[in-house]
């Protein structure tokens, strides 16, 4: 697992940087923000009022509100599923493409190929979406903003179990296919068509999405257990899938 953990280092250092500039060019600027709309009130206004917005705009002057919106609901949320694909889309793929994978099984058995990469990219991951959680916690202390730290744990799970289920999704495709190409376009595709049938009413459920950004616990303050508990699952026979498939592919 240390090698593992090694070869995903600059990918995690990588998304952390993307993370902390993400994050700083959002918090420290909510006036600036603000400013901008009251000086386009008119014109924003018109259009938010087409699309029930209005009241949403008055809200943002709160700290907690524009940082649930902006920084879970929109920058960092809509990442935690590209960071899932980022970690796992060459785990596998890329030991084939290389020509290394015969090398790696005589060393170590299939079991703990399987568990030392699936198991890295998950503590990285999940390492990454705590960080990015927490962050608005550490801001909000070091400039005295009054900030509802509970909501943000509540997000921590949401952001976990959306990065463990398209994490499970890109393991599959990454064991399946046989270059690294394919893997990340069968990912990012699944994830597009997916958010895009949930626009749909009766398919809204496969909007991910939705979900990861943290509608619910928005308006009702509360996590999304039924969704939560049923992505953990699938997630997890999804990732049972892939580990029955590398057991029997051949090499």
């Amino acid at each position: 697992m240390k090698k593992e953990l090694y070869n995903m280092k600059i990918r995690a250092l990588a998304i952390l940087i993307i993370t902390l500039i993400l994050f700083f060019s959002i918090a420290p600027f909510q006036n600036v923000f603000l400013n901008l709309l009251d000086e386009n009130k008119a014109v924003i206004e018109s259009y938010a009022k087409k699309f029930g917005a209005s009241a949403m705009l008055s809200k943002l002057h709160d700290w907690n509100f524009y940082i649930f919106t902006q920084w879970f609901g929109k920058n960092f949320g809509q990442m935690i599923p590209i960071f899932a694909i980022i970690f796992a889309f060459p785990l596998f793929s890329r030991e084939v493409e290389n020509g290394t994978m015969e090398f790696l099984l005589v060393r170590k058995s299939r079991d703990y190929v399987f568990y030392s990469k699936v198991f890295s990219s998950l503590i990285i991951g999940f390492s990454v979406v705590i960080i990015g959680s927490i962050l608005p916690i550490i801001y909000s202390f070091f400039t005295g903003k009054d900030f509802f730290y509970e909501y943000a744990l509540k997000y921590i799970i949401h952001g976990l179990i959306g990065f463990w289920f398209w994490n499970s999704v890109t393991v599959f495709f990454s064991i399946f296919f046989n270059d690294q190409v394919k893997p990340i376009l069968s990912s990012v595709g699944l994830l597009a068509i997916t958010t895009a049938l949930g626009f749909l009413k009766p398919l809204k459920w496969l909007n991910t999405y939705s979900y990861i950004l943290g509608g619910k616990i928005l308006s009702e303050g509360k996590i999304n257990w039924i969704y939560s508990e049923s992505l953990f699952v699938i997630g997890g026979f999804i990732l049972l899938a892939g580990y029955y498939l590398f057991k029997n592919k051949e090499i």
